[in-house]
């Protein structure tokens, strides 16, 4: 069962993440931006080579690592509070059906 102080904190859980959930989200996009430009960077001052070789360097570039390194973190905080905001709507959205019930006579 959820309580009520259940319920309250997952609202106000909710509530206090709606910002940093969205700067989480743009951390993200500007960390991909980011090492988007880096690669196309290092291709581009690649000078010899056919295009095959010159992508696989630029790929595998130390700098272009890091990025997407950076990358992948920022995509792992935003996802992580992006799924614990669904947790707590599912806790909200299950209190609000057992409410209901309740209040309907067929739950106890």
């Amino acid at each position: 069962m959820i309580n009520k102080d259940r319920l309250q904190q997952a609202l106000t859980y909710l509530a206090e993440t709606d910002e940093e959930c969205g700067k989480l989200r743009a951390d993200h996009a500007r960390a991909e931006f980011k090492a988007k430009s880096i690669n196309k960077t290092i291709f581009k001052n690649i000078t010899n080579g056919s295009i095959a070789d010159r992508q696989a360097e630029a790929d595998t570039d130390e700098v272009y690592f890091q990025a997407k390194q950076a990358e992948f973190d920022a995509f792992f905080k935003y996802e992580s509070m992006k799924n614990k905001r669904i947790t707590q709507t599912i806790i909200v959205d299950v209190w609000r059906s057992l409410n209901a019930g309740r209040n309907k006579g067929q739950i106890i």
